[in-house]
């Protein structure tokens, strides 16, 4: 009477554990049957579409973008042309994984490549859009595809200011201002502002170097910092062993007087 409660409860268990692989069987059964009997694949082979990772062409350069229909076929709206200036950034050379981590420059050949590319790239780029005068400016820039570096969102720390008619006005507050007609609102950006990249690689063979690079120089600091430590010490104690030996002096001349 006493088992049975127990044999109960043990194929309670047990019946929960092999339901789910069950129906994982049999779901499998029927995911490899559908795959095999696709046309054209043998028994056992599945097809695997591999993802593209190609960069894919925009609207702009499927159909045409302002430049070619103007700014009425792309749908821009406004009265004033605004015309957004920025400096090119110069072209810095590269420097190889080996000139990183033992602190060279770069290359003849890598200096010679930047120099042909800032010749090659121009060196003022030009974004132009439509605006409607009171608009906010920050909107302005992103419909331009002016990239615009904000922090406050407030118009204190100045991080977004650009330069209109002379003066230096933060875009996260200015709306744009009236224009007489015929005539562009021409802003300055300037050349730092520019996206910067993030790496989303965790690990790389250049992280590994520069780790094993940081971690030697810090074990040769340690041994440095050490020795340096164990000659203090020494010298330390060997000055309390000469107050010792003061001391013990001066206490037998006491005892003698």
């Amino acid at each position: 009477a006493m088992l049975r409660p127990t044999v109960l409860l043990l194929s309670l268990v047990a019946a929960a554990a092999f339901a789910p692989s069950a129906l994982w069987t049999r779901q499998g059964r029927h995911a490899s049957h559908a795959a095999t009997s696709r046309p054209g694949l043998r028994s056992g082979v599945t097809s695997i579409a591999m993802k593209d990772w190609s960069k894919r062409a925009t609207l702009a350069e499927k159909e045409g973008g302002m430049d070619d229909k103007g700014f009425e076929a792309v749908g821009l709206v406004g009265t004033i042309p605004v015309v957004f200036e920025q400096e090119a950034k110069p072209v810095v050379p590269k420097k190889s994984l080996w000139r990183k981590v033992f602190r060279r420059g770069p290359s003849k050949r890598a200096i010679a490549a930047a120099e042909a590319a800032n010749k090659e790239q121009p060196k003022v780029r030009k974004l132009n859009t439509m605006a409607i005068a009171g608009q906010p400016l920050s909107e302005v820039a992103a419909q331009a595809g002016q990239y615009i570096r904000y922090s406050c969102g407030k118009g204190e720390c100045g991080t977004c200011e650009v330069r209109i008619d002379g003066q230096w006005e933060r875009t996260c507050v200015k709306t744009v201002p009236h224009v007489p007609k015929g005539e562009e609102l021409n802003i300055t950006v300037r050349p730092g502002m520019i996206e910067v990249k993030k790496s989303t690689a965790f690990f790389s063979f250049s992280s590994f170097v520069s780790g094993f690079w940081n971690n030697a120089l810090g074990m040769v600091g340690f041994v440095k910092e050490s020795w340096k430590g164990k000659q203090n010490f020494q010298d330390r104690m060997s000055a309390e062993e000469e107050l010792k030996a003061k001391v013990a002096a001066r206490k037998a001349a006491k005892a003698q007087e």
